[in-house]
């Protein structure tokens, strides 16, 4: 399953250059499994001309978008209204790279490790242009809204 970027604004909250995820590659909603891929230009959110890319940290940003368009996925494909989550922490994450280079593809993989009523765990890796180079561990929670 491939899912482009503009096809995937709609099943996000980010919006404008806020949405920094270039495409998911692969996901399995039902599985709660996702990848994504990102490209990193000098027009990247994160972007630093001073280090001609983006710090690591930009990482993490990746990480959570990528949790969050598998969140909206799953709503998508269940017939549910989507809902905002918030990061309640992060845990073991780290990198082996200070910046990412304009034009490496970082790949953000997500998998759904437990739950436990709307808090959700999820181990991620990180992949920089196909290399295995970072991994942590992010907890959510989804704030469910009523309708008005």
């Amino acid at each position: 399953m491939t899912i482009e970027h503009e096809e995937l604004a709609a099943l996000v909250p980010h919006k404008g250059k806020m949405f920094i995820i270039g495409k998911i590659t692969d996901a399995k909603p039902n599985d709660w499994i996702i990848e994504s891929e990102t490209k990193i230009t000098e027009d990247f959110m994160f972007y630093e001309k001073s280090v001609a890319g983006a710090p690591n940290y930009a990482c993490f940003e990746i990480i959570a978008q990528t949790v969050s368009a598998l969140t909206g996925l799953y709503a998508h494909e269940n017939h549910l209204a989507p809902n905002m989550g918030f990061i309640l922490s992060v845990s073991n994450l780290s990198f082996d790279f200070d910046v990412i280079k304009a034009g490496q593809t970082v790949k953000a993989k997500a998998v759904r490790e437990a739950v436990v009523d709307t808090v959700y765990s999820f181990k991620a890796e990180i992949f920089v242009d196909g290399i295995a180079s970072g991994s942590g561990k992010v907890t959510v929670m989804e704030a469910h809204t009523e309708a008005k």
